[in-house]
């Protein structure tokens, strides 16, 4: 907060006792709507009366008060993460209302912020959702797994941030604070089991190498069992194998210069999450009877355990991710500084994917992929007298994206494609996307004081984008899928009156134009943008801020990774705008025991970018990056924390958001038939998003405290993809966590045990249409655990 089961088919709900149980627990949380605890309580054991701390946020790229930044903002400290079982970026949502996380069915992560999201699957797709640890880019959602690791705080700032942030923050930023080294000497130890066999060992070492240099490493293990199970062959899957480290370097030579170095990294060598197989749907139902138990096969039962995949695969990621971020911050004079922020990432991924939810070779892809970034910003920043703040700057950045997946499918309706021409089984074949970008942009923010109470501000930055493309959908390698693509093009050109092409090479392209001659599709996209912010804020009162705010923002197009038949298919998705329209207020109240904010925004969005359908006339449906030219959103938040008496604190607080695409937009659904979407609500955008969090801390016999806190998490019901089909619908759930523990009153020691969907409610983030199957992915079911945390000063 500011600072301040259904069946397989969707038919029929948990059972009675199941749904009794869920809101026995939702009612042992407080349950109202909610949001995040972003402010400290003071020391219950001390004698001054309960208030909330005031916290210090950097949205602005300058330390200031939450409570002053004309902004919607959710803030959580490293504790608030902890205690909500906050471990992943994707788990925001248990903190921030209007944050929405979903799988995608390769496991790229996508983030939505009210209701502005991304929905791609390729390692090359810009999000709309920006990732930042201490303000240097995670450029890709793919790399961003490792951000949460030993954390001041992280704070989320809503609404376009593109003077600020750059292109592709249209929805909002999310800004990781990463604990710093000490001048003194510190060392914690968090150490975790729970169910499935899961443990986690973490810890930090801080302190004074000299008296001008200090450091800091910090690193995690997680570790889990498979908590998936094969409901036809009792083969197990979702064993997690996770390693993630940090090491800080901070140099003061002087009061005036600051040097800060931080490389880290994860390796991730979980498995790959399977789906669970809810219908048979063939993209050739003709086909359909030649793949042996392809109709008859049992779908998945309505539990979060149960999925299916091919028995005797290596699901397990074998992924890496490297940074490296210099930050270099010099004081020109009181009032005047200079900072450069420098930074290098590179990853690398290669995983198996069982996409189709079955035991049949119907659809599996490998993923071969690296990813390169660098990226310079030279910012200046000035504070001119009492009442004005200026911030000039520039950035460069680029990105080399190298992504090869290799895709078989012999058990499908597909791979009979080529049969009826006397060819063989169409069983393989492979997409390539080589992309690189370069970003180069010039930013100035500033603000002014009219008066005690009244502030104007705004900001603009200009963007120049140009992403370079090859890429196609080609042959694996054996020559099979080249032969029969060019004697179908070849037919084709027949029936054109043109001569035939050459054969296609082993491992050739086979992507064809509008002559029907295949080859490699080299494609350039240029985008350039202005983004702006404008707005006023006014304080009535002590601890009251009114603001309003209007700004603009972009995020850049992108070339998609996806199967083509047709080189059309592979032209990029252009970049969308938005332009947001926010008010809003933030209170702190009753003796600095209650703090109250809310917001009401409207968005006019212009070729939003989404995964639609094309219809492909040798497969039907297939999916192509699409824009839809005009859309909207409208909504509000309400956020509250109060803290009426010593050792409690309650937050609590909401979000509704309304979206919905204009203009009678037409295209193809999931199952390839032409729909109007104009009317419908964008994919993986609820309307009512609520949270709720209630902790109460007392002193057992002086020399140990005792807790208990409960949280809940509301989503409404969406739906994965436009077209709004039942099959693809992700069900509203309620979700909801307990804990309780005894520390030293001191904190140098902390015991919690601690229960998370303690309800076992039964929910999935996405589902997905594949070649002949429909597939959901659940989240996970109840867990439960103890952790116990170690500090030494």
């Amino acid at each position: 907060m500011t600072n301040t089961d259904p069946k397989p088919n969707g038919a029929s709900p948990p059972g009675p006792l199941r749904r009794h149980r869920t809101w026995l627990a939702a009612g042992a949380a407080l349950a109202a709507v909610a949001a995040p605890p972003a402010l400290a309580q003071s020391n219950p054991a001390a004698d001054a009366p309960p208030q909330l701390d005031e916290i210090i946020v950097t949205a602005q790229k300058r330390e200031e008060s939450a409570n002053s930044v004309p902004m919607s903002i959710s803030v959580a400290t490293a504790s608030d993460l902890e205690a909500a079982g906050v471990i992943e970026p994707r788990d925001l949502g248990k903190i921030a209302t209007s944050f929405n996380y979903t799988d995608s069915y390769v496991g790229s992560p996508i983030y939505t912020l009210r209701g502005v999201g991304f929905s791609d699957i390729s390692l090359g797709g810009r999000p709309t959702v920006s990732i930042y640890v201490d303000e240097a880019p995670i450029p890709f959602a793919i790399e961003t797994r490792g951000a949460n690791l030993d954390l001041e705080r992280v704070e989320i700032l809503k609404g376009p941030q593109g003077t600020l942030f750059g292109q592709n923050a249209t929805g909002g930023a999310i800004n990781y604070i990463a604990a710093k080294p000490t001048r003194e000497f510190e060392a914690g130890l968090d150490a975790s089991y729970g169910r499935f066999d899961a443990w986690k060992l973490g810890g930090y070492v801080s302190g004074p190498l000299s008296n001008t240099l200090s450091a800091r490493l910090a690193v995690e293990h997680r570790d889990m069992g498979p908590w998936q199970r094969s409901y036809t062959s009792g083969a197990r899957n979702g064993r997690e194998d996770f390693t993630n480290g940090r090491f800080a370097l901070a140099f003061e030579p002087s009061s005036s210069f600051r040097a800060n170095l931080t490389i880290s990294g994860f390796i991730d060598q979980s498995d790959v999450q399977a789906g669970q197989a809810i219908a048979i749907t063939p993209s050739i139902p003709a086909a359909a009877p030649f793949v042996a138990g392809l109709l008859t096969y049992p779908l998945a039962p309505a539990n979060a355990r149960a999925a299916d995949f091919n028995p005797g695969g290596d699901y397990a990621r074998d992924n890496h991710y490297f940074q490296g971020v210099l930050r270099l911050e010099q004081d020109l004079s009181d009032s005047v500084s200079l900072t450069s922020l420098t930074s290098y990432s590179r990853y690398r991924e290669r995983q198996y994917q069982d996409i189709d939810g079955t035991t049949l070779s119907n659809i599996d892809q490998y993923t071969d992929g690296r990813i390169r970034s660098i990226s310079q910003e030279l910012r200046l920043a000035a504070k001119i007298g009492a009442r004005a703040n200026i911030l000039v700057g520039g950035s460069y950045s680029r990105d080399k994206v190298l992504e090869d997946g290799l895709v078989t499918n012999p058990e499908s309706t597909v791979a009979y494609t080529f049969v009826p021409f006397g060819l063989p089984l169409f069983e393989s074949f492979r997409d390539i996307n080589n992309q690189r970008s370069r970003n180069i942009a010039i930013f100035g923010n500033g603000d002014v004081a009219l008066t005690d109470s009244l502030r104007l501000y705004g900001g603009v930055r200009y963007s120049r984008n140009r992403i370079n493309y090859n890429g196609c959908t080609a042959d694996a390698g054996d020559g099979v899928t080249a032969n029969s693509f060019g004697t179908l093009l070849n037919v084709f050109r027949a029936g054109a009156g043109l001569p035939p092409v050459a054969p296609i090479a082993p491992g050739g392209c086979f992507s064809a134009d509008a002559a029907f001659v295949p080859g490699l599709v080299v494609d350039q996209l240029k985008d350039d943008s202005l983004s702006w912010r404008a707005g006023i804020d006014w304080k009535p009162a002590d601890r009251i801020l009114i603001y309003a705010n209007v700004s603009k923002g972009y995020k850049a197009g992108s070339f998609p990774t996806l199967a083509a038949t047709l080189q059309s298919q592979l032209e990029p998705a252009v970049q969308e705008s938005l332009i947001a329209y926010e008010a809003g207020f933030k209170g702190t109240l009753a003796d600095r025991t209650l703090q109250v904010n809310g917001a009401i925004f409207h968005y006019d969005y212009r070729q939003k970018q989404f995964l639609g359908k094309v219809l492909d006339p040798v497969f039907g449906p297939l999916i192509r990056l699409a824009n839809v030219p005009k859309s909207r959103i409208s909504g509000a938040e309400l956020e509250f924390v109060w803290a009426p008496a010593r050792g409690f604190k309650l937050s609590a607080g909401g979000s509704y958001i309304d979206s919905k695409i204009l203009d009678n937009y037409t295209g193809f659904d999931a199952t390839g038939a032409v729909r109007n979407f104009g009317g419908e609500p964008f994919p993986n955008t609820p309307k009512w998003h609520g949270l709720a969090n209630a902790d109460y801390q007392w002193s057992v016999g002086g020399r140990l405290d005792a807790f208990v806190g409960a949280g809940m998490t509301y989503q409404g019901k969406s739906n994965s993809q436009l077209g709004e089909l039942p099959l693809l619908a992700t069900k509203a759930y309620t979700l909801v966590d307990l804990r309780a523990g005894v520390e030293a009153p001191d904190g140098r020691w902390r015991f919690t045990i601690w229960g998370r969907n303690v309800g076992n409610a039964y929910y999935w983030t996405a589902a997905n249409a594949n070649l002949d199957t429909t597939v959901r992915f659940a989240g996970m079911p109840a867990t439960y655990g103890a952790t116990l945390s170690l500090k030494l000063r």
